[in-house]
């Protein structure tokens, strides 16, 4: 792997793209591509809906897309339209992604949660139509209602009187030809929306075909719990495609259910955030499930805490599976890969930078700071967003005159060009000018054998700017006070990382829907 560091700083480069990604075609579209890998994997399981049993081929996929594709064209669809996917993953959810995208239309993947306001994530843009399970039809037709002129609304059911005709076309299908693959829109994805209203990220032609390429792995199954409005869901059945493996499809975000598809299909590769680790190491029916098929878990969504990593790896993987650390980015797609064969030994770091990707880490000033030292990730990436949809405000803060990108997150490089991650950067403890991160603290405190789970923030202090709050979820059983946490973690750390604001005990952290800690209202509670 070739690794440039310029005077030991924390600025490193990935392989050449071309050279070192040998199935990337530089000069055709993601579009044609995955008709050509549906069409040659042809009767080879694709998916399997995890709660119904349902399967379908690749050849399924690529008659199912096609035809959803020609009835979209029927219906008028085409190039500058937008057609919202507000769904849950099912074999129909991703061939009516596929179809949109065939049209040259861009596909938004409007957030579950956000279904009651489709019309203010789309507003000012040519909305043609939206599909949506059931399960969220009575928001989506109230916020379709404000739009205008009013969209083609229907359900992800193939009986829908609606979708009915577009799913049975006759129609012919043409391909559309994509001129440029760095500037074509092919989806919508949206940020989490913890600090407001979500925001529209553009995702390019050539950002979905590298989310396949740079996850390159030749599973024999592959578990996918994350929900279908996610970047993982999309390039992990890219990747699918590309490799010729089969995606298991869980919509029941509970920990029981994924362990029971993967005893159910011998499933051989999971994604797992940090956040969920704990869960499945405190199931208490996690020995009832055969998790001898799991040959890789790849984890990513947040820094990883060594001691529940461990943890992870030795209850619930019985000590035979390394951690592979990942770091991925709506706005730039997998950014790192840390090589299987060095998982063990950089327990936490998320890997070096994927082919054709750059990475420098720099000061408040802008400066690049010396390896090892934190700072602001910044990021050069063929397969970075061209924008914010609809949000030129913003985008004019996004790159600076590199072309590197700012990915609101704080880290640092090693000596041998790994990045590790430490959160985000508005989430950032400043007492009295020094800055610090929280996953340092939090890594203290999950070695407290009473403590379950933790999470810290910046309480904000009137002199000392913030100090540093706990949010502790103790063991089941577990006897321990405040008195004890500060007894046990204050002597660990330097004066200025003490937890000033205290220590609160909780039931159970707030998460995202894929298991990422919520702080905003972690931050809520402290001025409780």
């Amino acid at each position: 792997r070739i690794l440039l560091k310029l005077m030991k700083m924390s600025h490193v480069k990935g392989p050449d793209l071309e050279s070192s990604r040998p199935r990337f075609r530089s000069g055709t579209s993601v579009l044609q591509l995955l008709v050509e890998y549906l069409h040659n994997n042809g009767d080879a399981t694709a998916l399997v809906e995890g709660q119904t049993g349902k399967t379908a081929s690749f050849a399924d996929i690529l008659q199912q897309s096609t035809t959803a594709a020609a009835g979209l064209q029927s219906a008028g669809v085409t190039a500058g339209d937008y057609v919202v996917l507000c769904c849950d993953k099912s074999i129909l959810a991703y061939s009516l992604l596929l179809g949109v995208m065939f049209t040259g239309a861009t596909a938004v993947l409007n957030p579950t949660p956000h279904a009651d306001i489709i019309d203010e994530l789309t507003q000012g843009h040519n909305v043609k139509a939206v599909f949506c399970s059931n399960v969220y039809m009575d928001s989506v037709k109230k916020s379709v209602s404000r739009i205008s002129p009013p969209p083609l609304l229907a359900s992800v059911d193939t009986e829908d009187p609606v979708l009915k005709p577009i799913l049975t076309s006759h129609g012919k299908f043409s391909l559309y030809r994509v001129n440029d693959i760095y500037k074509h829109t092919a989806a919508i994805l949206f940020s989490s929306g913890t600090t407001g209203v979500p925001k529209g990220i553009e995702i390019t032609d050539v950002a979905v075909q590298l989310s396949g390429i740079n996850f390159d792995y030749p599973f024999k199954s592959f578990l996918v719990a994350s929900p279908f409005f996610w970047y993982s869901a999309i390039f992990t059945f890219v990747s699918a495609c590309y490799n010729k493996y089969p995606i298991i499809m869980n919509n029941i975000p509970e920990v029981k259910e994924n362990l029971r598809l993967t005893a159910k299909y011998q499933i051989e590769g999971w994604f797992i955030s940090t956040g969920s680790m704990s869960r499945y190491t405190n199931e208490p029916d996690l020995n009832q499930f055969d998790l001898s098929s799991v040959a890789r878990v790849f984890v990513a969504g947040e820094n990883t805490i060594s001691s529940v990593a461990e943890d992870f790896l030795a209850k619930v993987m019985k000590g035979r599976l390394k951690l592979e650390g990942l770091y991925g980015i709506t706005e730039g797609g997998p950014i790192t890969t840390l090589d299987y064969n060095d998982a063990g030994a950089k327990l936490g770091a998320c890997g070096r930078p994927n082919p054709g990707v750059e990475i420098k880490v720099i000061d408040d000033a802008g400066n690049i700071v010396p390896v090892g030292e934190m700072g602001e990730v910044w990021i050069k990436t063929p397969a970075a967003t061209t924008g914010y949809w609809g949000r030129p405000d913003l985008n004019k803060r996004l790159f600076d005159h590199q072309g590197f990108f700012n990915s609101g997150d704080v880290g640092f490089v090693d000596d041998e060009g790994y990045i590790y991650l430490r959160g985000r950067a508005g989430d950032l403890i400043n007492y009295r000018g020094k800055k610090f991160s929280a996953a340092e603290l939090e890594d203290i405190l999950q070695t407290h054998p009473a403590v379950q789970e933790a999470a810290v923030v910046s309480k904000p202090h009137p002199s000392d700017t913030h100090h540093p709050i706990a949010f502790v979820v103790r063991k089941l059983g577990a006897d321990v006070t405040e008195e004890d946490i500060l007894a046990f973690f204050n002597d660990k750390v330097e004066d200025y990382k003490r937890l000033r604001g205290g220590v609160r005990f909780l039931d159970v952290l707030p998460r995202t829907i894929i298991g990422k800690v919520v702080r905003k209202t972690l931050r809520d509670y402290s001025l409780q």
